[in-house]
């Protein structure tokens, strides 16, 4: 994915942020609609009678994961949203995100192709539940139609983490140069051991890491061990008899929800992991910011 800056505008077409929403992005034809279910009426105003993909979100609601999705495609967008109110296998559903090309190049076999990615690219990521019975095949296009589809998907893909939807991103850890820019933090506490990097998008804990079979009293008390579960239920935290372990590259929001995740209990995980030579991530926070002092009055 490109690191060059870009620029996303989002039109608030009734004055309420949490209403209709029109989502643009720099240089690119297409554009996203998105809205709550019970705005669906207002929404279809914003012409979704064409081809396009739509994404149907809501809460998990087996809550190993904290989001479900459906993803869709049509030749009439509005159409498929109107036959979906009343198919009560989407009553997790409370937001729509609608893609559409704004010049009208999307056909039927590019949105079968974004369909299909989509798909694929959420069932790779794992980060949230898909609520589609299968994996469309991803169909055969001619070069410049290709063409056309997979510019549009990273288009889409641009856009996406910026409205709140990271179900399609594979967390992946950063490439380590000798420069040092990344820094890889350690947990060892409480028979708990585990590697990650701090991101913006959270903390991502890699495979192999250790977790404590045992919870705290007060981390089964307070419900705090809910994200523990989940992990155990989706089957990423592995059973091993004596301890978890974790089988896959896993993001989480914050350095002591990964901290709390291992250790089985409350921890400050801004303390708990440290570089290698025991500095702790609040330091190296600390340090990044810079000196206060240094601030004008």
């Amino acid at each position: 994915m490109s690191t060059l800056p870009y620029v996303i505008t989002i039109l608030v077409t009734n004055g309420d942020p949490d209403g209709v929403r029109v989502v643009e992005k720099s240089n690119w034809t297409g554009r996203g609609v998105m809205f709550a279910r019970a705005d669906l009426g207002a929404a279809l105003e914003q012409g979704l009678d064409a081809p396009g993909v739509y994404l149907l979100l809501g809460d998990d609601p087996d809550e190993q994961y904290d989001r479900q999705i459906y993803v869709g495609q049509g030749d009439n967008i509005g159409r498929r949203l109107k036959q979906h109110q009343s198919d009560d296998g989407k009553d997790f559903w409370d937001t729509t995100l609608v893609f559409l090309s704004g010049n009208q190049s999307l056909n039927r076999a590019h949105v079968s192709y974004l369909e299909a990615e989509l798909i694929r690219l959420a069932n790779s990521a794992n980060r949230a539940r898909i609520s589609n019975g299968n994996q469309p095949s991803i169909p055969h296009l001619p070069p410049t139609d290709h063409a056309v589809a997979a510019g549009f998907l990273d288009e889409m893909r641009a856009i996406l983490p910026a409205l709140g939807v990271d179900a399609f991103e594979t967390p992946e850890a950063t490439v380590q140069t000798g420069n040092g820019d990344t820094v890889r933090y350690l947990l060892n506490a409480r028979e708990a051991t585990g590697e990650g990097e701090e991101r913006s998008d959270g903390f991502l804990v890699f495979a192999g890491a250790i977790a404590r079979y045992e919870e705290t009293p007060s981390m089964k008390s307070s419900g705090s061990n809910r994200l523990r579960n989940r992990l155990i239920a989706s089957g990423r935290l592995v059973d091993e008899a004596t301890h978890y372990r974790l089988n896959e590259d896993t993001l989480f929001k914050t350095p002591s929800a990964a901290a709390m995740t291992l250790v089985g209990g409350h921890v400050n995980g801004r303390t708990e992991w440290r570089d290698e030579h025991g500095v702790t991530l609040k330091d190296h926070q600390i340090a990044n910011a810079g000196d206060p002092s240094a601030d004008p009055t």
